[in-house]
């Protein structure tokens, strides 16, 4: 009786043992459901035991897991369907079966539903609640609503819920009674929630309980209660005592935790006794390790956590990061060891590092919002585009959680340069002379004001299935907040993904994501511009290469005024310009960033065939561009690059490793070319793309030694007219992405 039970109950519990195929068993190969309007078959699918051969098994007939026909549990079926609808105010329903053969050992198994018409709620009363706090706010929106399905489900969340807003008002004893009456003649049922209020009562004395991990307690009780944020005296309200839970629990002190109104000893009828009883958890962490990446080579870490320091539950995080080791200095040394992206990096010829600590301290349950203080140090270069040194920054964040929705905002001030090629701040930032460079080299004051908020609804945080998380960001820096004055722009962006389970296989995955910046001047720091390509957005293009680029070449030839090739500088009389030599093996891509992004993802995540328990599949189109606004480039939808790809994920003991392949249609985009000459020969940034009119002459023709002569060109504007040589090999369209974790 009671496996029956369970049977009809938890199908999903004993669906593994009763379906998997033996000798001689009748696969299924299809489940259909028919007459269903009121439930989708997904829902349906998903309360029974009988189960169709997984998607790679009826396509391939070799991969994937047989599922058979089990003659204990198909009755059964019939059964679970007809309480489930029963249940949702379906009692007239009726269930056939329909068993087709396929062939000898397969078969399509059909549930034919008559849902007929549902029970609805004809009359709704909610009685008791004349002398209560609040009543026309308790007794709003229930539920179970008129003229609805009579769903027992419904029923018992009315139950709850009015109980719960009782107690949220003052009564820790309310309770709800049900009544109810059924006519099957005339699809109607009555109802009658009959609430038991009881005496309001405030909270009285909160009595506090401390477990030690040891001999002696490491939090005193004083700071428990000041946690917990119980007054006595307060009118009782039941959310306050779980919100109490919720923040005992949040800064980790506590292996267990429990606050409950103590019914277990004598209390008066206007207040009521609330027990607080914590377990200490361990207050020191700490935790090492490493990893390898496909831009960074070998990369450590270590954190250290202190949870109680003073005895005062302050919270002290320490953490340190490296990264490119393998190829930055001092660490350099392993670059066989790296990818050729990691050893090509020109800014990433020192070690990547970050080091901070993070201070935060306690918060009760009444506070709305949680602060913290970080003091931090960091080097970072972005793939051949900067190099972000930090020598001292500071970080002041208040942060509000409130279940799915967190919202935080911060004061960032750090006194840091930026390094970066003559070419990328020419073409970015229109400083063309080494004066103008040289203050946006400096370093310079930085203050950013931000603000942002993640709305999180999924089933998984790390690999959703089902739900939508939508996050938004806005970062502000001025005068007025404390920057440079060369440093003032607003940067917003906004970021929606969405997750749907198909069947029991099937996951698909879509994303948009949309940034701007804004500003009254032409210089936005490097770090804060809008870059698509690489790993996490447009998977068919390298890191950051997906919109604005410059290149570097290696070689260039001189070209007369009539553009054939040749002539000399140092001849006055004659016109000299400079032209990129298309046969140049060298060719460095610089990815200048941009103003304006819009990214787009769309991927299905499928079972594995085989080792379905640690491999996913993935198959994917990502679609975006990067804009400047401002500037010849046009902003419209139709500029939208997309690349599709596949990908495998793996489960591992360090998280989800993510491989992908994308696939990339698209010749490089034109931009503006470049030589940087070496410093024996002047150290100059030359524009060399086609076309352009700047032109040359050396030193010596205006006087200076032969020996000393470098060429000197006319400031202007270096045309975007350099087409890189175009792809032809297919394996050179493919771009190869390693990480951990899902994209998005």
């Amino acid at each position: 009786m009671r496996r029956l039970l369970l049977a009809l109950l938890f199908p999903a519990a004993l669906r593994a043992q009763d379906i998997v195929c033996d000798r001689g068993d009748t696969e299924v190969l299809r489940l259909e459901f028919t007459g269903n309007a009121a439930f989708p078959s997904s829902v349906l699918a998903n309360g029974i035991a009988t189960t169709p051969s997984t998607w790679a098994r009826r396509w391939t007939k070799l991969l994937g897991t047989r599922y058979c026909l089990d003659p204990v549990e198909f009755p059964r079926d019939v059964i679970r369907l007809v309480v489930f609808y029963r249940n949702h105010g379906y009692l007239g329903v009726s269930v056939d079966t329909m068993v087709t053969r396929l062939s000898p050992s397969q078969v399509a198994v059909r549930f034919v539903i008559t849902e007929d018409y549902p029970t609805r709620v004809r009359t709704l009363e909610v009685k008791g609640l004349e002398d209560a706090v609040g009543r026309d706010e308790v007794a709003r929106d229930l539920p179970l609503r008129l003229g609805a399905p009579f769903d027992r489900g419904a029923l018992a969340a009315t139950r709850d819920t009015l109980t719960r807003r009782l107690r949220n008002r003052g009564y820790p004893d309310a309770e709800v009674l049900v009544n109810y009456e059924t006519d099957a003649d005339r699809r109607a049922a009555s109802v009658t929630f009959t609430a038991h209020p009881g005496t309001r009562a405030r909270i009285g004395v909160v009595q506090v309980q401390v477990r030690p991990v040891g001999a002696a307690a490491l939090v005193d009780t004083a700071t428990v209660r000041r946690l917990a944020g119980l007054s006595s005296g307060s009118w009782y309200r039941q959310q306050d005592l779980e919100r109490a839970k919720r923040a005992l629990y949040a800064g980790q002190l506590f292996a267990q935790v429990s606050v409950e109104p103590d019914t277990g000893t004598a209390r008066s009828d206007t207040t009521v006794r609330v027990a607080v009883s914590v377990a200490e958890a361990r207050m020191q962490h700490a935790r090492v390790g490493g990893g390898w990446g496909t831009l960074d080579c070998f990369r450590a870490y270590a954190d250290y956590t202190h949870l109680n320091v003073g005895r005062r539950a302050t919270r002290v995080d320490l953490r340190a990061r490296l990264s490119r080791i393998g190829v930055g200095r001092p660490l350099d040394g392993l670059e066989s060891l790296c990818t050729n992206e990691a050893r090509a990096d020109v800014f990433g010829g020192d070690l990547n590092y970050s080091t901070s600590v993070t201070i935060t301290p306690p918060t009760s349950a009444r506070a709305a919002v949680q602060p913290s203080l970080t003091v931090f140090s960091e080097r970072r270069s972005e793939y051949n585009a900067y190099l972000r040194t930090t020598p001292i920054g500071a970080a002041l964040s208040l942060g509000r959680g409130s279940g799915r929705l967190s919202q935080s905002a911060s004061y960032t001030l750090e006194y840091g340069e930026t390094e970066s090629s003559p070419a990328f701040l020419c073409a970015v930032f229109n400083a063309c002379d080494s004066g103008d460079q040289e203050v946006l080299l400096r370093r310079q004051r930085l203050a950013v004001l931000g603000a942002s908020f993640t709305r999180e609804n999924t089933d998984n945080p790390t690999s959703p299935g089902r739900g939508t998380v939508l996050r938004g960001e806005a970062r502000h820096a001025s005068r007025e907040v404390g920057s440079d004055a060369r440093l003032q722009f607003t940067r917003l962006t906004l970021d929606g993904a969405a997750y749907v389970t198909l069947g029991t296989d099937v996951v698909l995955a879509a994303r948009l994501r949309w940034g701007a910046v804004l500003g009254p001047g032409a210089y936005v720091p490097v770090q804060e511009r809008l870059y698509a390509g690489g790993a996490t957005t447009v998977r068919g293009f390298r890191q950051n290469e997906l919109g604005p680029v410059v290149y570097n070449v290696s070689a260039y030839d001189t070209v007369r005024a009539d553009g054939t090739i040749g002539g000399n500088p140092a001849d006055t009389s004659q016109v000299v310009y400079l032209r990129a030599d298309p046969n140049a093996v060298s060719l460095r891509t610089i990815p200048t960033g941009g103003n304006a992004m819009l990214v787009a993802n769309l991927e299905a995540r499928v079972r594995s065939p085989v080792l379905a328990d640690i491999l996913q599949l993935a198959f994917f189109a990502d679609a975006g561009r990067v804009w400047n606004r401002g500037t010849a480039q046009p902003l419209n939808i139709g500029s939208v690059q997309w690349t599709p790809g596949v990908g495998a994920r793996v489960r591992t003991l360090v998280g989800l490793i993510r491989v992908d392949i994308g696939y990339n249609p698209y010749q490089r985009a034109d931009g503006a070319a470049y030589f940087d000459a070496p410093i024996a020969a002047g150290g100059q940034l030359y524009c060399v793309s086609p076309g352009n009119t700047l032109r040359v002459v050396s030193t010596s023709a205006l006087g200076a030694p032969p020996s000393a002569g470098v060429m000197l060109q006319e400031s202007g504007t270096c045309p975007a007219s350099f087409a890189p040589p175009r792809e032809t090999s297919v394996l050179k369209r493919l771009a190869f992405q390693f990480s951990i974790g899902q994209a998005f």
